[in-house]
């Protein structure tokens, strides 16, 4: 008999803090097998989108590899329309690392309407550390492309097995008031892996970035000043 599990409560919880989803129950066998994943959406994401999303989860946390064809979402609400106002969708224009003395040191370029944000951030240069800075340097960019003070901050960032592929798992939190919610957006590593984090970032943010306005645009921008070569 296929029942509500609290094996996975994990993940169900992980899965309601992504994008859109306001619910999810989990039911498998009693040999703990995974028979149906059940999920209310708001409409603003694509159920192709939500359930990769789940997929990824399952994997990450619990080691399972579903069938998408046992994963139902149920939307409501308007469609999602296209914002006529705010900052639109953002898109990536570069990734760039240089190696210094003390590090890695990270820059992404994100644009957005016309506007262009230049995101630094520093860290290890160990390959796991990579992902992180590249993330971190993605939200430093959103910082400046938005109008006033951003309310999000890095959270965990994980790369995990999906089968035969390999995904970034970033977990961004927004701040809102006194509470904080959690954000959670994934991509696939492909041919170039430090672009992965950018995109999971913007996975997470992208439907929030359109409500906010841009800042407005500087005739330059004052950087870290150059290192000096001998």
């Amino acid at each position: 008999m296929e029942r509500p599990s609290t094996r996975y409560s994990v993940a169900q919880r992980h899965i309601v803090k992504l994008r859109d989803v306001n619910s999810c129950e989990i039911q498998s066998d009693p040999d703990g097998t995974i028979t149906a994943v059940h999920v209310t959406a708001r409409s603003g994401r694509s159920p192709k989108q939500i359930a990769r999303d789940i997929e990824a989860i399952l994997a990450a946390e619990e080691g399972v590899a579903i069938d998408h064809r046992k994963i139902s979402i149920a939307q409501y609400g308007e469609t999602e329309l296209a914002p006529a106002q705010g900052m639109g969708r953002v898109s990536l224009s570069g990734v760039s690392l240089h190696h210094a003395p003390a590090g890695l040191e990270v820059e992404v370029v994100l644009s957005a309407r016309g506007l262009q944000a230049t995101g630094r951030a520093a860290g290890p240069g160990t390959r796991w550390e990579v992902r992180r800075t590249v993330a971190q340097a993605t939200l430093d960019a959103i910082a400046k492309l938005v109008d006033g003070e951003p309310s999000f901050s890095l959270g965990e960032v994980e790369e995990k097995e999906l089968g035969d592929k390999r995904v970034i798992l970033v977990c961004v939190n927004r701040s809102l008031g006194r509470s904080e919610s959690h954000l959670i957006g994934c991509c696939q590593v492909g041919f170039d892996p430090t672009q992965a984090p950018v995109f999971a970032v913007l996975d997470a943010l992208n439907r929030f970035l359109g409500t906010l306005n841009p800042r407005e645009p500087v005739e330059y921008e004052i950087g870290p000043a150059p290192s000096l070569r001998g």
